[in-house]
């Protein structure tokens, strides 16, 4: 939030220095994020146009004739506007403008110019470029601008956290620093308008759970051709806002000052009762900034007669707006509940100024006095009759006053530090708390414009940031340290990471929210739950995969020249009841470095499953995978992937990237990825010491003619199952298709390796052995012995 350091200096009472100020506030909690110093050179004066010619030598150019209280100057000006009677900002010769230019004496196509008139983006006191500042006729000939225009001042900018929304105006950042300075705090007054108007507008409240307070207030006859006075228009732009017309600008000041919301009508533009209302189905609303929104049913709406004319707490509808012909105004200050606002502005893709209020806070008890200072401006600036306020007030929805109890004991033990009671008592009274001694402390009742506190914290740290927390010692804390047990049979994550990282892979972060439209053709894994509230329609579903975030990733850095990528990433994933924990891991481009000696070769499948299998391997020893093959994915290649299997449970998948998603999503890169669940490989069986056998070892090998569509892994789990104790190893180590082998057939080769660590193998053991293997291949498998 911005403000001007003169404007609260106003509502404080007092000049404030500039440094103490922003350590005060600092210290408060309210976190400074930038001041900036607002100056204007006193040789920028006030001056009069007396009169215009046209400059001989140039068509776009005039000679103009100044008055700046003392003397008459010729000045050479190009503004579209300038002409005769104008009062003007002259920048006087020896001037130095905010930009740093100075003024000289010049010519222009042969014409002296003694100073130069300026625009408002020039003096930085606005946007306009389009030609020279106007001034108001009041203004003083020959003063210098400055004194016009409340400068030198300080734009400070605070950031505030989501439970101080009661600083979220002069008055709150006022209420701070009286209390850190010690010094009383002058609010502004409020002159009660004087109501010479009988009229009042109906209200219709339906929605008093969202709406508990809702006023309007009418007012008639304002002058059209009025406008914003200079030191508004001033506040305003130094506080980021906009002018734009009185009657807005009246609300936006009051907003600002106050920290109250309101909102203006176009008399003329309504039709009958202005009620608040959930809204219906099918209903459409035209915004103040011209899009038409679509309203879900059971929206909180501003509606009259013709359907809604605004969103509640949000923004106002375009057809019952102020414009410059408007002579009848409808003022409207509401207290919406924050459980009602909160996130109904970004349903519609919007952050407004009274949204983040409301969303954070209002002070319950303000709108009646918001309305009154509201008709006071106006009364002021465009005149007009004031009617009475119409108010509607659900004292049941409206938040109940709330009394914390506050112990001294507690208040000690959490700051470290004993703050005697006098200085308490005068630390919640500079809050504007009320508070009442007890046997153990205090009881204290926050007031309405103190929403945030609730329990006994909430006190403490009110009293630990007013006492100072400079003053509070700095005290090393003590415990008994107790380590967690860290068993080995369970798998750590680290593990995992240290295990890739050591084989070249870097481990990456990518967000948890992805792409709909790219999850949606990542067919692997169903997308997880739909966002409420998404950051932007791009991230508006929770991953029920890693493969998004590593695509886009991998994606990246091929733009950027990455030839080769080894990527992983561990995160959880998202379900609809439950949030598995994955480990994710991509590869693409050249396996291994250029060498001189050979061609370079692209990442195959076996690359991938392979660093699977030693992952598994070293991470999660006894781990027995099978891989089968999965062939109806529109996300990986046919025919080179498969699913991952351990023991009755799928635990993810391996293989290539289908070369439709690469060409959309990866330039057409060749790609292979893998992801298992890592929560189903939590534990592992603990490494075991055996002697080496002093029994020599058999190796048999096998050709086995089976289908081509059997898997070789199976081929292999089979042996295993079926050897028993005997078999030490089994591998495969020849597929063979060709000459010899019929079509729809492939040979495969397995080598067994069997020993017995007690005696060494007899003949007889080892046939039996291998007999009953090719039997139970054949059974399980068809396998056949090849000759």
């Amino acid at each position: 939030m911005k403000f001007s350091q003169r404007w609260l200096e106003s509502i404080v009472g007092t000049e404030l220095d500039t440094e103490f100020l922003l350590e005060r506030l600092t210290l408060a909690g309210l976190e400074v994020d930038g001041c900036e110093a607002l100056t204007l050179d006193d040789k920028v004066v006030v001056a009069k146009v007396v009169s215009v010619e046209q400059h001989p030598d140039a068509d776009k150019l005039k000679v103009c004739q100044v008055f700046d209280g003392t003397e008459q100057h010729t000045i050479v000006c190009g503004a579209p506007n300038v002409r005769e009677g104008l009062v003007v900002a002259l920048a006087q010769i020896g001037a130095k403008l905010p930009g740093g230019l100075k003024i000289r004496k010049s010519k222009l196509r042969g014409v002296a110019s003694a100073g130069m008139l300026c625009s408002g983006r020039e003096l930085e006191l606005g946007e306009d470029h389009d030609g020279i500042l106007e001034l108001p006729e009041h203004f003083q000939i020959g003063r210098p601008l400055a004194e016009f225009y409340d400068l030198p001042d300080k734009v400070i900018d605070v950031d505030l956290t989501p439970n101080r929304g009661d600083c979220f105006s002069l008055l709150g950042i006022a209420r701070e620093v009286a209390t850190f300075s010690g010094k009383a705090l002058d609010a502004p007054s409020v002159a009660a308008p004087i109501t010479d108007l009988d009229q009042t507008y109906a209200i219709n409240v339906s929605a008093a759970d969202g709406a508990p307070v809702f006023t309007l207030r009418v007012v008639r006859d304002i002058d059209p051709n009025a406008t914003t006075p200079t030191w508004m228009v001033e506040r305003l732009r130094r506080s980021g806002v906009r002018s734009i017309h009185p009657v807005v600008d009246i609300t936006n000041y009051v907003m600002l000052e106050f920290g109250q919301p309101m909102h203006a009508y176009d008399l003329e533009k309504l039709t009958g009762d202005i009620s608040v209302r959930r809204s219906k189905a099918n209903e459409m609303l035209v915004l103040l900034d011209g899009r038409e929104v679509s309203l879900p049913v059971d929206t909180l709406v501003i509606a009259d007669d013709s359907g809604p004319i605004g969103l509640a707490g949000i923004m106002g509808g375009e057809g019952t707006g102020v414009t410059t012909q408007t002579r009848h105004v409808v003022f409207e200050a509401a207290w919406f509940t924050p459980a009602a606002m909160a996130g109904q502005a970004r349903q519609f893709g919007l952050h407004t100024d009274a949204s983040m209020r409301f969303e954070r806070g209002v002070d319950p008890t303000q709108q009646l006095r918001a309305q009154e200072r509201a008709a006071e401006l106006l009364q002021q600036i465009a005149g007009g009759s004031v009617g009475p306020v119409n108010s509607v007030t659900a004292e049941a929805h409206l938040p109940t006053q709330r009394s914390v109890s506050l112990r001294a004991f507690r208040l000690a033990g959490m700051l470290g530090v004993s703050v005697s009671g006098s200085e308490v008592d005068d630390i919640l009274a500079r809050l504007g708390l009320t508070a009442a001694r007890t046997d153990d402390g205090w009881s204290v009742e926050a007031p309405a414009f103190r929403f945030d506190i609730a329990i006994e914290e909430d006190l403490i740290e009110e009293v630990a940031r007013v006492y100072g927390y400079d003053r509070v010692p700095a005290i090393r804390a003590r415990g008994d340290a107790i380590l967690a047990s860290a068993p080995e049979a369970v798998v750590t994550e680290d593990w995992v990471r240290d295990a890739l990282a050591a084989r070249g892979f870097n481990e990456i972060i990518s967000y948890s929210f992805v792409d709909p439209q790219l999850h949606a053709e990542i067919d692997i894994a169903p997308p997880g739950p739909k966002l409420l509230n998404p950051i932007s329609s791009e991230l508006s579903v929770m991953r029920g995969s890693l493969l998004p975030g590593m695509l886009s990733a991998a994606d990246y850095n091929a733009a950027r020249q990455q030839s080769s990528l080894k990527l992983f990433e561990i995160g959880h994933v998202f379900r609809q009841k439950h949030e598995p924990n994955h480990l994710g891991l991509l590869m693409a481009g050249e396996v291994g470095e250029e060498h001189w000696d050979g061609a370079p070769r692209t990442v195959d499948f076996f690359d991938v499953k392979a660093e699977l299998e030693v992952l598994l391997k070293r991470v999660v020893p006894g781990t027995n995978a099978i891989f089968e093959p999965l062939t109806e994915s529109g996300t990986l290649h046919p025919g080179q992937a498969a699913q991952v299997r351990v023991g009755e449970h799928v635990v993810g998948y391996v293989g290539m990237l289908h070369p439709a998603l690469a060409s959309v999503h990866f330039e057409g890169r060749v790609a292979g990825v893998f992801e298992i669940n890592l929560n189903a490989l939590t534990d592992r069986l603990l490494p075991a010491a055996l002697p080496i056998s002093k029994f020599p070892s058999v190796r048999r090998d096998l050709a086995l003619l089976v289908d081509d569509e059997v898997p070789a892994g199976a081929l292999v789990a089979t042996a295993r199952e079926s050897a028993g104790v005997l078999l030490h190893n089994a591998f495969v180590f020849d597929v063979y298709r060709g000459k010899g082998v019929e079509p729809g057939l492939k040979s495969v080769a397995l080598g067994l390796i069997l020993l017995d660590s007690s005696s060494t193998l007899t003949d007889e053991q080892i046939a039996a052995t291998v007999s009953n293997l090719t039997r139970d291949l054949a059974a399980a498998h068809g396998a056949k012995v090849r000759e």
